[in-house]
């Protein structure tokens, strides 16, 4: 006998119907286990195997000619029942995808209706399923049950009168000692009850007092708790407003010291076009086209400082240029 475990019975289902999808589930009853198993497929219906020592059997094929057009559905968190007016249909596992498309398959090709109140009667076990041969064995052992006990009954009636005749009909002294011995032991006993009673209401009141005092101490400690944790965000928000500030400050002082840096910039460059427009402005002369050719081989232009119309003679505006 080779076991084998959940996974292996679906691979095996799963590779006769390529086509269907496979559950835990049971035919005519209310429940399941794990040996049995519902095959669902989309043409040909409903298959129910059971796992027995290792070998897996198919106990009933349920073509979908054969289900009942309307049947009545309960739900449960992980499982789904169905039925009709007379008996159990199935019982099917929907926690896995595989499940769920059981139901599917089963809900999209039959009308379904809220489950019924059944009469007090199909509550008895072996009469909610209304299988026949189930409710015939139940009423049989309810019967032969109901007999043993009524049996039993008379017995003791008759025990019962048998003694009750034995017994004289004038009372001892005997008798009348034993009332009053049972008068006082029931006024102990009301009295230990009483004192019992008494003592369980001051324990009571007790624990409540304790009760109550733990919960002013919680509810102090979670008000001590509230403050400790405001106090913290308090704290958190000023070191926050202080690190920031220095951010401000630092980012204040990053701007002024590149605007001073700035400014110093464009002075210098102000100064450097100054003494550039100085020189340029300052007067250049020379005697004669020898003396300005050399410094400027090639002449100057009438815009240069050096430039003198007389020594400009075609008046071009380009003096001692070279012919």
């Amino acid at each position: 006998m080779r076991f084998m475990d959940s996974k292996e019975i679906r691979r095996i289902l799963k590779s006769n119907h390529p086509e269907g999808y496979v559950t835990s589930g049971q035919h005519q009853s209310d429940s399941y286990s794990i040996p049995y198993y519902v095959v669902a497929t989309a043409k040909e219906g409903l298959f129910f195997y059971v796992n027995r020592r290792g070998s897996l059997d198919m106990d009933l094929h349920l073509p979908w000619a054969k289900v009942p057009d309307t049947l009545y559905l309960r739900k449960d968190k992980k499982d789904k029942t169905y039925r009709t007016k007379e008996e159990l249909l199935l019982t099917i596992f929907v926690g896995d995808k595989e499940g769920k498309m059981v139901a599917e398959l089963i809900e999209g090709r039959r009308k379904l209706l809220p489950w019924m109140k059944f009469p007090w009667y199909r509550k008895i076990p072996g009469y909610r399923s209304q299988v026949a041969w189930k409710m015939v064995m139940a009423s049989m052992f309810y019967f032969f049950f109901l007999g043993m006990i009524f049996a039993s009954a008379l017995e003791d009636v008759e025990d019962d009168t048998k003694q009750a005749v034995k017994q004289p009909v004038v009372q001892t002294e005997a008798e009348e000692e034993a009332k009053k011995s049972d008068s006082e032991a029931a006024k102990k006993k009301k009295a230990e009850e009483l004192a019992a009673a008494k003592k369980a209401k001051e324990a009571e009141e007790k624990k409540k007092a304790a009760l109550e005092k733990k919960k002013a101490e919680q509810e102090k400690k979670k008000q001590l708790a509230k403050e400790k944790a405001k106090a913290e965000a308090k704290r958190e928000a000023e070191r926050k407003a202080k690190i920031a500030a220095q951010e401000k400050a630092k980012k204040k002082a990053a701007a002024k010291l590149a605007a001073q840096q700035e400014a110093e910039r464009k002075a210098q460059e102000e100064a450097a076009q100054q003494a550039e427009d100085e020189a340029a402005t300052t007067q250049v002369s020379f005697d004669n086209c020898d003396d300005l050719r050399t410094e400027y081989p090639n002449g100057v232009p009438s815009s240069h400082p050096a430039y003198d119309s007389n020594m400009d003679r075609d008046k071009d505006n380009f003096a001692c240029e070279r012919n």
